[in-house]
This record gives structure tokens, sequence and C-alpha cells, in this order.
């Protein structure tokens, strides 16, 4: 759920034009009637991210379960893609049990984590999914482990 919440994150932030930029700072005047506000980019912004985390995890019904056949380990995959091209989904198990228990899990750790998704997506940080979901919380320790696809 951790990964499925950071992919969904980061195609997100992918998705704005990268010229967007959004006012930060104090809106006061200074002493010297200079105001101190910058402009930063949208994508990446503290309000940008807040306002992804209030509704990605509605993304999760466009998920489904996998059974690793070697391993038996679950994990979560798209089964609707972004661009509308077809996918493999042989061997995915997609029903409303497994989207509701993966929403819920996506807003818990959305709502546990909220600080330190906000502080590693500000950035553009390389591993996200594994410095967050396994090395910061170990929510997916085991993944460290596997091999990674992208979205």
């Amino acid at each position: 759920a951790c990964r499925a919440l950071v992919d969904e994150l980061e195609w997100e932030i992918a998705q704005v034009d990268p010229r967007k930029t959004i006012q930060m700072g104090s809106f006061r005047i200074n002493p010297d009637g200079s105001q101190s506000v910058v402009e930063v980019p949208y994508a990446r912004s503290e309000a940008h991210l807040t306002e992804l985390l209030e509704r990605v995890c509605e993304k999760m019904t466009e998920y489904g379960e996998k059974v690793d056949p070697a391993t038996h380990r679950k994990s979560y995959v798209r089964v609707i893609s972004h661009d509308g091209t077809k996918m493999d989904l042989s061997g995915v198990k997609i029903d409303g049990d497994v989207a509701s228990s993966l929403k819920f899990a996506c807003e818990s750790i959305a709502e546990e984590y909220e600080d330190e998704l906000i502080e590693f997506l500000s950035h553009e940080a390389d591993n996200v999914k594994d410095r967050l979901c396994s090395k910061r919380t170990d929510l997916c320790d085991h993944a460290l482990h596997i091999p990674h696809d992208e979205l």
C-alpha cells in the first residue's frame, strides 16, 4: 500500500507543468517596504502535496492484488493504466474487498506519515519508495530484497 501510494503521488507530481509556480513566504511588509515572498515550483510545494494526500487514496480502486507464485507474497498492481493502454492482468485479483482494504491502508499511511511524505516528495529524491516505505517506516522491509518495477 505504501509503495502504491508513493507511485501515485509521483505520477501526480509529474503531471504538473514544471513552469507553474506558487508564492510562498510572508505577505507582511518589511520595514524597508519590501515583501518576503518567493515563487517556488507548484508541483512539489507543500500546498500541492497536502492537496494530493487528501485525494490520492481514491486511486486505490484502480489497483488489484497479485500473488507471487514463487514467494506467495502479495503485492498491489495497477489494473487501469494512466494512459489507457492495455495491461497484462493475468494472476491479478480484482474485487471490492481488495480495493477497500488497500484504500484504508493508504489513508492510514497518508495520515500517519504525512510529514515524511511531504519531506521526501518536496525535494526531487531518488528511491522515495525504498527510503520511506522500507527504511524510514519499516512498512515494506521485505521490499528491499526484491526487484522493483516502475509504473
